[in-house]
């Protein structure tokens, strides 16, 4: 027989009346149990009881889930809670803070870790398949939280936790040492002889043992040679049934472990790749903790921490900071926004940390951080100043000072690139705002030359491209501040120059000994004239082309804040040299004036159909064309996942929530779209045809699949390792990308299981994406990206159409729906070939302007800026021109192009 609730003393304070009032509404719902009521509440029966209990004030969200449950008015309760919350002198100040802080939740934080539910139980699924399992995630994503207060908080099995350090074998000696009950030296001993004595060390320790490695990345960074060759061969070879293997590691070291053939093989299938958190796993994360402490976080606050880092996987812990900062301002049991607000939120928690951080550094670093801040930020050109992310082979800075600032969490390291943990830092951080507006012209300067330096090596190191005249003059004294590639950059410009300046030299002490000796013949005189002219001629010239390409650059940073003056600019540079760069930016000028924007802001470029982002609900919303303009149809429930693929009548469409599962939808009816059920066990759909009427699935056991909607079986290709998987738009085949050692092998089969040919190898991993007129893009991701792109109309002589190299992690490839042309982006160039000749049709340098998710319509390309407006860019460039000129165009002429005649712009 269940115990009798005890009856309230009294109702004679605020806080007893609420409990009694409580307690009455349970009563009048039919006499709810509390295990009743923590069924329909998803709270324990001893969190109810505790909460009606008049001790203490419960939690709102407690408070709302048993009205709810019991039919109460829940805005009025709301109410109530609050009025009594803003009264309530709370807990005492001296109760710790439910958050963390910047530093990781740890074991005993279990009960207050949040929003990492779903990749936990991935992360504990997969440790119970796989003997050796990686977690990768850059840096403040949360790598460590997760594998101490997720999965070992969740294991039975006895854990073993260590960081490598500078001795790996005295860290795992002394936590062996501990559970086995034996002496540190002689565990250490056995150790050092052999790698091989982990897995008899890790059998007498405990029957069943979970080894976590955090920050793996020690390894490559503070461990020597030797150490760090023991301890690969020692965790891959103690994997097994009693031992499973865990370690962490920064998602930019994931390229040294490729370099050991024992990690490539132990990680093969058997990888976590840990991002930014969702909306729904941020609030989860804020408002947990504290409901857990008996408080509450005000949905404003909720609202304003979601929108400061949504996105940002670094800055989980400045959230947790920020919070701890807020719990300590908190109003009776209530977050509130102005707590926050008056904390300093995000950008306190930065300002303070980035200046104690610089203070500790010695002198050479704090000069080598300026350098690395000042290249992490994009000076504005009426707008504001912005982050950018730079590659890491970027950045002059020692490895162990990205180390510090990354784990002061004021910069995020990815695989191959860095950026500021938060945008609030350039404005939060006076020091750095001092840097900025001291340097500005100066840091201007800089990232353009950086982007002409990366333009010359991707065309191979083109003398045409290098600097001369006046922006050489104005470059050479920033040579100190430039990384190796930028400095080869101006030096080759530097001796061109001089050449040039000794050629003309020479040209002139010719021309005198010429004159001097001819005096007297007026042929010769004549001869020495033209002469003169002629060198007169290509002085002018070169000196026009440096005012073309230095208003060009200047056009470049207009564009974001002025496109229609940008554009204008650009012209006048163009018609007075006809430069590369000038035209690049005219065209791009061109279209952010024509940039528009839809709703909430487009997700992809348009076609038959819009989407867009909806509401906070994070769902999209879909809108159907009326003419010119678009009109509001259904919406997608896609709340946790991203579109993967449409097929080409744009029917059908593939959703992704993280690597886990997949969605198909039927579009056919913008007005009531609904997803069309799978079969169970498909796996993630990846490729679709034409019309979505055949798909290909990857399964969990890493086989093909394919499989026709409205037909309940699957057929299952005869091979294993696959990676990725397309369909032709016609049907007539299927495409994968398999694992072969530490290759992908790219091979086309027909829909019915027979193997065709094998098209192509590249480095492991890849991916393969299907166009039109069996086109097909590779992109391997191996160090920087290669997109290759094929025609595999008749798999057995598969032809190159193009292939574009050294691109970045945002590299996607489009093709034309009628398969006549076929295009790359990626954040520094867009580019277009014609698919017949594989003649390059458009090259068109676009860094600097984040421009993504390309569509092609021929030669048009349509694109999408950070802002979700979208660009189409005509690279007709007599059109364009025609469209500048169009409307009143007019540039500063001696301001731009000083000493220069003025051309004519728009002549008639």
């Amino acid at each position: 027989m269940p115990r009798q609730e005890r009856p309230l003393e009294s109702e004679d304070t605020p806080l007893l009346r609420l409990a009694g009032d409580l307690r009455r509404l349970r009563l009048g719902a039919g006499r709810l149990s509390y295990r009743e009521l923590g069924r329909r509440t998803n709270y324990s029966a001893a969190a109810l009881s505790d909460a009606l209990s008049g001790r203490r004030l419960p939690s709102l969200a407690i408070t709302t889930a048993v009205v709810r449950a019991c039919g109460g008015d829940v805005g009025e309760w709301t109410e109530r809670w609050r009025r009594l919350a803003a009264a309530h002198p709370g807990m005492p100040t001296g109760v710790p803070a439910p958050y963390a802080g910047l530093t990781a939740y740890q074991v005993g934080d279990a009960d207050r870790f949040f929003g990492r539910e779903a990749v936990t139980e991935t992360l504990t699924r997969l440790v119970g398949e796989r003997p050796f399992v990686g977690v990768f995630g850059s840096s403040g994503a949360g790598k460590s939280s997760l594998l101490r207060a997720g999965l070992i908080a969740r294991s039975e099995r006895t854990p073993i936790l260590i960081t490598p350090g500078t001795d790996p074998i005295t860290e795992l000696a002394a936590a062996i040492a501990q559970l086995a009950d034996e002496p540190v030296d002689r565990v250490r001993g056995d150790l050092a002889a052999g790698a091989e004595a982990l897995r008899g060390w890790l059998a007498k320790a405990a029957d069943d043992v979970l080894l976590v490695v955090d920050q793996f990345e020690e390894v490559f960074t503070v461990c020597g040679d030797a150490e760090r060759r023991w301890l690969i061969r020692a965790l891959t070879a103690a994997a097994g049934p009693r031992a499973r293997i865990v370690v962490g590691v920064r998602a930019d070291f994931y390229g040294h472990c490729a370099r050991h053939p024992e990690l490539v093989t132990a990680l093969h299938r058997a990888q976590v790749l840990l991002g930014p958190m969702s909306t729904e796993e941020l609030r989860s994360a804020i408002t947990e903790p504290a409901a857990r402490a008996g408080a509450s976080v005000e949905t404003a606050l909720v609202a304003r921490l979601v929108a400061d880092v949504a996105g940002q996987p670094g800055a989980l812990p400045l959230v947790s900071h920020a919070l701890t900062e807020t719990w300590q301002r908190r109003r009776g049991v209530v977050l509130t926004l102005t707590g926050y607000e008056d904390a300093g939120g995000i950008e306190h928690a930065l300002a303070r940390t980035a200046e104690r951080t610089f203070e500790q550094l010695t002198e050479d670093d704090r000069k080598a951080a300026r350098l690395l801040f000042t290249r992490l930020v994009v000076p504005g050109d009426g707008v504001g100043d912005t982050g950018r992310r730079a590659r890491r082979t970027e950045l002059p800075v020692p490895d162990a000072l990205l180390d510090r600032l990354a784990g002061a969490r004021l910069i995020t390291i990815d695989r191959d690139s860095v950026e500021l943990t938060h945008e609030a830092l350039l404005r939060a951080w006076p020091r750095l705002a001092g840097w900025i507006a001291g340097d500005r012209d100066t840091l201007r300067l800089q990232h353009r030359l950086a982007e002409a330096a990366a333009v010359w090596e991707a065309h191979d190191r083109d003398p045409d491209i290098l600097y001369r005249g006046a922006p050489l003059e104005q470059a050479a004294p920033l040579r100190d501040r430039l990384n190796r590639r930028e400095r080869e950059f101006l030096d080759a410009g530097l001796r061109a120059e001089h050449a040039r300046v000794r050629a003309d030299r020479r040209a002139a002490r010719r021309l005198r000994r010429l004159a001097a000796g001819l005096t007297a013949l007026t042929v010769l005189l004549a001869g020495t004239a033209l002469a003169a002219a002629a060198a007169q001629h290509r002085a002018t010239r070169q000196r026009n082309e440096a005012l073309s390409l230095r208003a060009a650059d200047t056009a470049r940073d207009m564009i974001a804040g002025r496109p229609r003056d940008a554009a204008a600019l650009a012209l006048a540079a163009y018609r007075l040299a006809p430069t590369a760069e000038a035209r690049d930016v005219l065209l791009l000028a061109h279209a952010a004036v024509g940039a528009t924007t839809l709703g909430r802001g487009y997700l992809t470029p348009p076609g038959r159909y819009a989407v867009t982002y909806a509401a906070e609900t994070g769902d999209e919303q879909l809108w159907r064309r009326t003419g010119q303009t678009w009109a509001p149809a259904g919406r997608l429930t896609t709340a946790n996942s991203y579109h993967h693929s449409t097929s080409a009548d744009e029917r059908r469409a593939i959703y992704w929530t993280g690597n886990t599962r997949s969605d198909l939808w039927d579009l056919t009816d913008l007005d009531h779209p609904h997803k069309i059920t799978a079969p169970a066990g498909l796996g993630m759909l990846g490729g679709l045809d034409r019309t979505g009427s055949l798909l290909s699935a990857v399964g969990a056991d890493g086989t093909a699949r394919v499989w026709r909607p409205g037909d309940p079986s699957v057929r299952r290709l005869p091979v294993g390792d696959v990676v990725a998987t397309a369909v032709l738009a016609d049907g007539s085949g299927i495409v994968l990308s398999r694992r072969d050692g530490d290759q992908d092998a790219i091979e086309s089969w027909t829909p019915d299981g027979r193997l065709l040919a094998t098209v192509l190898r590249v480095p492991h991993p890849a991916v393969v994406q299907a166009g039109t007129a069996g086109l097909i893009a590779v992109t391997s991701y191996l160090g920087n990206a290669t997109v290759t792109i094929l025609d595999v109309t008749d798999p057995r002589a598969p032809r190159v159409v193009a292939r574009a190299d050294g691109l970045d992690e945002t590299s996607t490839p489009a093709f034309d729906p009628a398969g006549r042309t076929v295009a790359v982006v990626d954040g520094a160039e867009a580019r277009i070939w014609d698919a017949r000749s594989g003649e390059r049709l458009l090259s068109l340098r676009t860094q600097g302007l984040r421009l993504s998710s390309p569509r092609l319509d021929g030669e048009r390309l349509s694109l999408l800026d950070g802002k979700s407006a979208l660009w189409h860019v005509d690279s007709d460039l007599d059109a364009v021109i025609g469209q500048v000129c169009a409307q009143p165009v007019g540039v500063d002429w001696n301001r731009h192009f000083p000493g220069a005649e003025p051309a004519e712009l728009c002549p008639q």
